[in-house]
């Protein structure tokens, strides 16, 4: 699929992709990763340093860590043993002790039981990563998780008014809720249920971080053809009356219902509880490049 978007509204003077921190998230099956590909390749296109995150909900044994995928693109599936790791020795700075502090056994069964550890962890690597590069992607786990990972910090601030972690995440909490900086970007399909689910995802998202309301991007839409509408509309019934097995028309019956039904069910979805809304098109195989500046600009 290539990807080529349409405002719903008037667009913003940036957009989602301007931001330095940006979270993809959405329900499975919406097309979240392929969005977060493009994009990643697309920044990268333009010269800027991106990470690229992976977050699972279910970790894989541990892959090749930090890999360079182009001249200024870096990908990698973050795993909660190797970023516990690295935020330790961020946080004591001496090599010795951090090892000596590693090695402790109660250490790895804290790290393993206390709740929200790993995820202010994995949270805590990309927000980290925003030093070090123009633009960090995340792939988010599914929207269950991956709302319980955005709450996980403003929980410990709230639990925890003090100790070597609050300050930490305090900024993290702060830094999700900046609309400047931060783009929490909801993928959806043009279908009925999944638009639902964006909009409840949207208002768990403003409970959360009331100060930052998230980008709607709308995945797979088919690109609108008014002239197989009209062409439909005149000689549907006909065609399917006098070819009801032929392939063609049974593509152009599907093609045709399928739009209109995206159609109608993106007339009725509210839009305002977004910051923005893009639709992207489904228009076949994606190109090399990813996706073209025009499209994405704002």
């Amino acid at each position: 699929m290539s990807m080529i978007h349409e405002h719903m509204r008037p667009p913003h003077e940036t957009s989602w992709l301007n931001r330095r921190l940006i979270l993809i998230m959405g329900k499975g099956g919406v097309g979240k990763t392929a969005v977060a590909n493009v994009a990643a390749r697309h920044l990268a296109s333009q010269g800027k340093r991106v990470f690229l995150a992976h977050i699972q909900e279910l970790e894989t044994p541990r892959g090749e860590g930090l890999v360079q995928r182009g001249p200024s693109l870096y990908e990698q599936t973050l795993e909660t043993d190797t970023c516990f790791r690295e935020y330790i020795r961020l946080k004591l700075k001496v090599k010795g002790l951090a090892t000596l502090f590693l090695g402790s056994h109660l250490i790895q069964y804290l790290q393993k039981v206390s709740p929200g550890i790993r995820e202010i962890v994995l949270l805590g690597k990309v927000w980290h990563e925003r030093e070090n590069y123009d633009h960090v992607i995340v792939d988010m786990p599914s929207t269950g998780y991956a709302l319980a990972m955005i709450n996980a910090p403003i929980n410990f601030t709230r639990l925890f008014p003090g100790g070597p972690v609050h300050q930490d995440t305090l900024d993290m909490s702060r830094t999700l809720g900046d609309s400047v900086n931060t783009a929490l970007v909801n993928v959806t399909l043009p279908e009925e249920m999944p638009l639902q689910e964006s909009a409840d995802l949207a208002d768990e998202l403003k409970r959360l971080v009331p100060e930052n309301p998230s980008w709607l991007v709308v995945n797979r839409r088919l690109p609108p053809d008014g002239a197989l509408k009209e062409a439909w509309a005149i000689h549907g019934a006909a065609l399917e009356k006098k070819y009801p097995s032929n392939p063609l028309v049974r593509a152009a019956q599907f093609r045709s219902h399928r739009s209109q039904n995206q159609e109608e069910a993106l007339l009725k979805f509210p839009r305002g509880i977004f910051a923005d809304c893009f639709i992207i098109h489904d228009r076949g195989a994606l190109p090399p490049s990813g996706l073209p500046t025009e499209v994405l600009a704002p």
